[in-house]
């Protein structure tokens, strides 16, 4: 959109008044794909967090069962701790499932006794 300029003005102050047009115009312009940049550069950002995020992420394939030997001071919590590292279940929902499948009322386990536990196949 050109701009009219007034006719009583000299030639000179119109064509600097056109010229100021037309940095104001590329300074928005300027901005504008500044803006866009930035938006684009965040969404990019974020994507790749997500992505990144999933590549580590460990997904139990299939879930098997064993019977154990339990020996002398062995606990649930460390038998927890052995059969659920990198599994993302939790040592107390571990434990809470061997008791359910063993019938044991307390945490305690004595040497020498056989107990069933899971463990896990783990893939990406």
């Amino acid at each position: 959109m050109r701009r009219a300029y007034n006719s009583n003005i000299s030639e000179r102050a119109n064509r600097s008044l056109a010229r100021r047009e037309a940095e104001v115009r590329a300074q928005k312009c300027c901005i504008a794909l500044t803006i866009v940049f930035v938006v684009l550069v965040g969404i990019m950002w974020c994507t790749s967090l997500q992505i990144f995020e999933g590549e580590d992420e460990v997904v139990i394939k299939n879930k098997y069962y064993k019977t154990i030997c339990v020996e002398a001071g062995d606990t649930l919590w460390d038998i927890a701790g052995e059969y659920v590292e990198g599994t993302g279940v939790s040592r107390q929902e571990y434990i809470q499932e061997v008791c359910e499948l063993n019938g044991l009322e307390a945490d305690e386990i004595v040497a020498g006794e056989y107990i069933v536990v899971a463990y896990y196949e783990l893939g990406k």
